[in-house]
């Protein structure tokens, strides 16, 4: 039994548990971020020691039905096993279980979170005899977190829930407006590509109702044949992330691209929510695009081992292509230069894979042709000789690295201002190769 603490006195350590007043200043850190008023809706938690519990307490706007099984959802990715222990109306509580389900032996020293909905306010208490474990501490932050928020979040800019969240969205009305606008142009040869993105992506995205009126001429029981998730396999910098946003152009919906490092987090169960919250503000737009970069590094494969955080992020990525179909107009695009190491499983939920090959000697002519216009086509074709195995971006960076070791001989030897020549562009290929 735990000694019954006085005011800011810290508790008895257990195994694995974070005194008292550390714990305060954890969970008041996370939130500090969060901007707080002068009445209780709109304050931080208050973290305070009573009787022989630490407790926690807030007050929310609301506490819905479906608040409450966000919240049990929520409580699952950081606490291993818990029970519901009261649900009535207007007071719901659940509590964690002992690692052995089986053992009850002081079982109600244990976490408990309690939602409480009365008449004139709403509040959730979260209390335990001694000291918190550090996933009690990130998941009583969380639960603030997804009350806090959850009143306003349909009210807020989907942008702005996105960029908090470290993604960026790409407008393409707005890229239009600064010349920014990019097509097929934009990516020099890959015609069998551009013919499958057509024909899988954009055809379906811009005429929905033709794809599905074609469905219900040859199908016992019509139902979609738009794909919701489509797959983009190929080395890096082949022009997956380009492409993406040229489909985003073409059908005129803004893309969300998600890169690893918005998703992933040190906090066990973090990256699973980050991840679901990624899918939740993207649903509040009319129509998107999600691009999800280094999608392997998400989801590996279940068959070669596999830590319990990322499982639940493959959990989380599963469920979300399940239910991301319900526009017309949203679809999710993965990309992978590893697509042997993704799960089965998701795998299975692209409903089209589009292989990005490295490009062949007519194709980096033609990618020069975007980075060096000055050259002849016969002198493109023989320095593309050199560049074989070059990617895209390998071709534009080389490109930059002609510019700027140009660029310091007029100012050196105090040249006319004019483009590289082919014999500079030829003498670099030859050195990169051997390099």
């Amino acid at each position: 039994m735990a000694t019954k603490l006085k005011k800011d006195e810290k508790p008895t350590a257990r195994p694995h548990a974070i005194d008292f007043v550390t714990a305060k200043e954890i969970i008041l850190k996370e939130l500090s971020s969060i901007p707080v008023g002068n009445d209780k809706k709109t304050a931080l938690p208050e973290i305070f020691p009573e009787k022989d519990e630490v407790k926690v307490q807030f007050y929310v706007e609301q506490i819905s039905r479906s608040l409450l099984v966000e919240s049990i959802q929520l409580l699952k990715n950081y606490l291993e096993n818990i029970r519901i222990h009261t649900f009535e109306s207007g007071f719901y509580s659940f509590q964690a279980l002992n690692e052995n389900i089986y053992d009850t032996k002081e079982l109600l020293d244990n976490i408990r979170f309690r939602f409480i909905n009365a008449r004139t306010e709403n509040k959730v208490e979260i209390s335990k005899k001694g000291d918190y474990t550090r996933n009690e501490i990130f998941a009583i932050i969380a639960i603030f977190k997804l009350l806090r928020e959850s009143h306003t979040q349909k009210l807020k800019n989907p942008k702005q829930l996105l960029q908090k969240l470290g993604v960026s969205v790409f407008d393409p009305a707005e890229a239009k407006k600064k010349g920014q606008s990019v097509g097929f142009e934009h990516v020099a040869g890959y015609e069998e590509v551009k013919e499958e993105i057509i024909e899988s992506i954009t055809m379906p995205l811009n005429h929905p109702e033709m794809y599905d009126e074609v469905s219900r001429l040859t199908k016992k029981f019509p139902g979609k044949n738009r794909p919701r998730a489509v797959l983009f396999e190929g080395e890096p910098g082949v022009g997956k992330t380009t492409m993406a946003r040229i489909v985003s152009c073409l059908a005129k919906i803004p893309m969300i691209y998600v890169p690893i490092e918005s998703i992933m987090s040190k906090y066990y169960g973090e990256s699973a929510q980050n991840l679901a919250q990624i899918f939740d503000a993207a649903s509040l737009f009319s129509s998107s695009i999600i691009f999800l970069d280094e999608i392997d590094s998400l989801a590996g494969n279940r068959d070669e081992g596999m830590i319990e955080a990322t499982r639940k992020i493959l959990s989380v990525l599963l469920r979300k292509l399940d239910g991301f179909e319900g526009n017309p107009k949203s679809l999710t695009i993965g990309a992978t230069n590893r697509k042997q190491d993704l799960d089965r499983a998701l795998v299975s939920r692209f409903d089209k894979s589009i292989y990005f090959p490295m490009p062949n000697l007519l194709e980096r002519a033609a990618i020069l042709g975007n980075y060096a216009i000055h050259l002849e086509d016969e002198e493109k074709k023989a320095i593309s000789a050199y560049l074989d195995g070059m990617s895209g971006r390998n071709i534009k960076d080389y490109c930059d690295h002609v510019e700027r070791k140009w660029a310091t001989k007029i100012l050196q030897e105090k040249r006319e201002l004019e483009p590289p020549p082919f014999a500079l562009y030829e003498t670099t290929a030859k050195i990169l190769m051997k390099g």
